[in-house]
């Protein structure tokens, strides 16, 4: 892609406003060599220069918890020094299922007529709205969206079909880190939500990101007709298909992409799994049951107390324990349970389960705790200025 004098200069402007980079447990914001292939993007200039800086790059957890899934060669006593397994491109697990699990963080989006003036930068028009917006691509425009959204979230909703007199239009992305859609994270929508209801949002998104990854459902299919309380009431407003969510701008035949939705829609059930254990985005029980879950032959996780809502937190204590460094000291003496509950999932995807022989496990994986309580920021986690009223 190329950029004018102008357009690189507010890149570069959007390059040093950056505070922290805000989202799940972290990713590397540029994917594998091979995900720069399979896309037909490579990293823009910006990106570049954000990795000489060391701005907005943040160790790649998701992509280490998920080669770690597949058994990529580290000692468990050495985990925390071993940084092995979180190498760019270490090639247990396969790229199509990285770029899935890095998908729910950066997932491609277009926009409306009316969403590409974005001013977070003080620029007008910063994004290419006749383009497919990914952060490879579209950097400074990425970000801007993001703090904008990060912004209106305080008094508004971010949504997609659900529009009310309260609430702003949101973008697949917006919507994912801010809006309706922070179930693909293991959060609540809001804060004051039951967590029976985030958990059956959560557990419908696990089954249709499943079924997409056990040929259930296949990749032509409308999501407004298929029957998931979740999915249809969050896309059914849209005439997208699955093609179009996981892959928009590249939902083609001849990108060889749609062959390999499969992996792409497992590394998604991950990504959702694995921020589970996040301590800023959910609040789980400090020991686990000990319990076998039924029906399956794994251990039940600790039980969840308190699913998170991003809105009202402070991003820098957000960001602190979604590091590597939170991931390995939640476990001194074993495997992180996000690493353990990852290696049961990619075996059950081994043995060709469908979401019948899954679902059992993925609700065990999310059973709530006695001591249950609604969403909130999470003390530990809540952002105290003139903006939000605990």
């Amino acid at each position: 892609m190329q950029f004018s004098k102008t357009f690189k200069g507010i890149l570069v402007a959007g390059l040093l406003l950056v505070g922290t980079w805000v989202g799940a447990f972290q990713i590397g914001p540029l994917g594998t060599q091979h995900e720069e292939r399979l896309t037909n993007e490579t990293n823009s200039t910006l990106a570049r220069v954000a990795g000489s800086l060391g701005v907005l790059i943040k160790s790649p957890v998701h992509e280490e918890i998920t080669h770690l899934g597949k058994w990529c060669h580290v000692a468990q006593a050495d985990l925390a020094t071993d940084t092995y397994c979180s190498g760019r491109d270490v090639g247990f697990a396969s790229p199509y299922v990285i770029y899935g699990v890095r998908w729910n963080d950066l997932p491609p989006f277009r926009l409306e007529k009316d969403q590409g003036n974005c001013d977070y930068l003080g620029k007008k028009n910063v994004c290419r709205a006749d383009q497919t917006i990914r952060f490879s691509t579209q950097p400074a425009c990425w970000y801007c969206l993001f703090k904008d959204a990060e912004r209106q979230a305080q008094t508004k909703t971010i949504v997609g079909c659900n529009k009310t007199a309260n609430s702003v239009p949101g973008n697949l992305m917006t919507r994912s880190h801010f809006g309706d859609l922070q179930f693909l994270h293991g959060m609540a929508n809001a804060s004051g939500i039951h967590p029976v209801e985030t958990r059956a949002q959560i557990l419908d998104w696990l089954e249709f990101a499943w079924k997409v990854s056990s040929r259930e459902i296949l990749p032509p299919t409308f999501l407004k007709d298929i029957d998931n309380p979740t999915i249809r009431n969050h896309f059914g407003c849209t005439d997208w298909r699955v093609v179009d969510l996981y892959l928009l701008g590249r939902q083609d035949a001849a990108s060889g992409l749609v062959s390999q939705i499969r992996e792409i829609a497992f590394g998604s059930v991950l990504h959702t799994v694995q921020d589970s254990f996040a301590a800023a985005h959910a609040e789980r029980e400090r020991q686990p049951t000990g319990a076998q879950c039924e029906g399956s032959a794994y251990a039940m996780p600790a039980k969840i107390v308190e699913f998170h809502a991003y809105g009202a937190q402070d991003g820098v204590l957000h960001d602190h324990d979604d590091s590597r460094e939170a991931m390995t000291a939640a476990a001194k003496d074993r495997w992180p349970e996000a690493v353990e509950v990852t290696r049961n999932l990619f075996e059950l995807q081994a043995d060709g389960a469908k979401w019948a022989d899954a679902s059992s496990y993925l609700q065990c994986v999310f059973t709530l705790g006695d001591d249950r309580r609604a969403s909130s920021p999470g003390d530990a986690y809540r952002r105290v200025d003139m903006l939000y009223r605990p």
